[in-house]
């Protein structure tokens, strides 16, 4: 694989009960396979590390090419993985079966990556739902050595799918795969206008988010403050002043023993992609350079 340059996956998993453990049988998706769609990028000369990238509610692994490049510059070898219901992965768009399934599948990819990066210490990455994602699958991982939350979703706000109305209400019921809205507007996400253009005409985003998966993202939410209290590795937690869809006053609170909170003044949810996204991009990369020892 050539430095700089993303090397497509599609990871073979296997469907999830209601629960989002291991079904009994194989997706029904053709060829008889769940099919994961990541992006993988070497690390720039011998690998330091390997960090997974988890996307926001609606987005995918594309959306985060500039952060990939610049720590795979840093040398760290970079997983940018489609969630299931997102980007090119296959699934119900916006659904995830729980937690279960979400700590199964990043493990998954980790374990990919691994063949392309032996022995160095692992990290996550979330960005808004993939930061609750994240912290859940730190929590389950004795392995991963350090964590990054970007406006993490401490109060999540999603709208709830509506009943159908007149006579599909006899034949249409809610249930967990029914799609709900995200709420995502650009001008919530980013002050940049070319971002904000960027995020609204992409094919592979979208705003939506089932029953079941917004009910997941409650329950994580909730589950936080403890995870990181009980989490015994360094946590760095980035929040923009001005994000409107996640809790800044919150995120403020979560700074502790272990846990580095930034604040960026003036920037909003999608710090990735924002005015100041080199400013947010160089915090993460020293950070995990002074945190995470490289390999001898």
């Amino acid at each position: 694989m050539s430095e700089g340059q993303l090397f497509p996956v599609n990871l073979e998993l296997r469907e999830s009960d209601a629960s989002g453990e291991v079904a009994s049988g194989l997706s029904h998706a053709p060829g008889g396979m769940f099919l994961l769609f990541v992006q993988e990028m070497a690390a720039r000369g011998e690998p330091r590390g390997a960090a997974t990238v988890i996307h926001d509610a609606g987005g995918h692994g594309g959306r985060y090419i500039e952060l990939a490049g610049a720590l795979a510059a840093r040398g760290w070898a970079i997983s940018l993985p489609d969630m299931r219901g997102h980007g090119r992965s296959e699934g119900d768009r916006g659904h995830s079966a729980g937690e279960n399934e979400v700590v199964r599948d990043l493990a998954e990819v980790q374990a990919h990556l691994a063949y392309m990066a032996p022995d160095v210490p692992r990290v996550l990455i979330g960005d808004g739902l993939g930061a609750l994602y994240a912290l859940a699958a730190a929590s389950s991982t004795p392995d991963v050595r350090a964590l990054v939350l970007a406006s993490p979703l401490l109060t999540p706000h999603f709208e709830p799918p509506s009943a159908p109305g007149g006579w599909r209400r006899l034949f249409q019921k809610i249930g967990p795969t029914s799609p709900g809205r995200t709420l995502y507007r650009a001008e919530l996400l980013t002050c940049d206008a070319a971002q904000a253009r960027v995020w609204a005409e992409d094919e592979l985003a979208h705003g939506v988010i089932t029953l079941r998966a917004a009910e997941q993202a409650a329950e994580a939410a909730a589950l936080a403050p403890h995870r990181l209290a009980e989490l015994d590795v360094p946590v760095l937690v980035l929040q923009g002043s001005d994000d409107t869809l996640g809790d800044p006053r919150r995120v403020r609170d979560l700074e502790g023993d272990g846990v580095t909170v930034r604040v960026f003044d003036g920037l909003r949810h999608g710090l990735f992609h924002e005015e100041r996204r080199a400013e947010v991009i160089a915090s993460v990369a020293d950070w995990l350079s002074e945190t995470v020892a490289a390999p001898d």
